[in-house]
């Protein structure tokens, strides 16, 4: 305390002390010693005098320690302005560098499909007859005269509702069946079960990888073929596989037909005239012949390669 008075406050504080102390000295040794009946008729005077350098003394302590009062205030109050000062700067600079730009937005939320479920006694009635895969919320109002719910099988169940009452059950739904339930003991047993088609979204629809076309079917080949008495003679040594149409001119002088073993014949061609035979062929090896008795064991029989 004494460090922080002023040169003045000190010589000031040392003067009364000093005075006090004197005082005290004189009172209590030096003037007993000179006037053994000290002090006498005087005690009066001596209190008042004593009080005096009392209320002196507490005085001057009072005073000349305010000075250090106020400059710890003051020196409080720079620590203080410093601290606020230096804890802006970090708080500015972290608001500065924590900026950061805005985040794209993300891809919109589905709103789920909204289904009417009407429930009474012993009855499930939906007024679709078949759903979409995806969110959807039943809009269940129950009708009848007791308390139903509505579940799913595998899946959630809605709360208890009263008669008279509505109530939602949202369920995310895939494709194929979906069986929806009363799961109040013995309802499902008296009726109040019904299952349900899902179909699959239009986007799921659309992911799926499309389905190879099928090629368009090949032209029928066109064979010529010549029949007389007792030959078959094919414009071609071998065939391919597929549809063949055999067009047959009768060179002979009677009638005959073209016939495959296994397989179709044509119409008995006149002599002169012309027909057609129209058959699948597979890789192999197909015989034809003529089917007019005799004819085939004359010679009209033929077998061809085919690739």
């Amino acid at each position: 305390m004494l460090l922080a008075l002023s040169t003045g406050h000190k010589v000031g504080l040392a003067v009364v002390g000093a005075a006090f102390i004197l005082f005290a000295l004189g009172s209590s040794f030096l003037f007993p010693r000179f006037r053994p009946q000290f002090p006498g008729h005087g005690l009066r005077a001596f209190i008042v005098v004593t009080f005096v350098f009392f209320f002196g003394m507490l005085a001057a302590v009072e005073v000349f320690g305010a000075e250090p009062k106020e400059h710890k205030a003051a020196e409080s109050t720079a620590e203080t302005t410093t601290a606020a000062t230096s804890t802006t700067a970090p708080t500015t600079t972290a608001a500065t560098t924590t900026t950061v730009p805005n985040a794209p937005p993300g891809p919109p939320v589905p709103t789920p499909r909204l289904v009417k479920v009407t429930e009474k006694e012993f009855k499930i009635i939906l007024a679709s007859t078949s759903l979409k895969a995806g969110t959807t919320t039943f809009q269940i109002e129950n009708t009848g005269a007791i308390a139903h719910d509505l579940a799913i099988v595998g899946g959630p169940k809605s709360a208890l509702i009263q008669p008279g009452k509505t109530g939602t059950l949202t369920a995310t739904l895939k494709a194929g069946t979906v069986e929806l339930y009363c799961s109040v003991p013995g309802h499902k047993a008296a009726g109040m079960d019904l299952k349900v088609k899902v179909s699959a979204t239009a986007s799921a629809a659309k992911s799926k990888p499309p389905a190879p076309t099928a090629k368009p079917p090949a032209a029928p080949q066109a064979v010529d073929v010549t029949e007389q008495e007792f030959k078959i003679i094919l414009a071609t040594p071998t065939l391919k596989a597929g549809t063949v149409t055999f067009k047959i001119k009768n060179t002979g002088a009677i009638a005959h037909d073209l016939a495959i073993v296994g397989g179709p014949k044509s119409a008995l061609i006149q002599p002169g005239k012309t027909g057609t035979l129209t058959a699948t062929l597979k890789a192999g090896t197909v015989e034809l012949y003529c089917s007019v008795p005799g004819h085939k064991a004359a010679g009209m029989d033929l077998k061809v390669k085919v690739s």
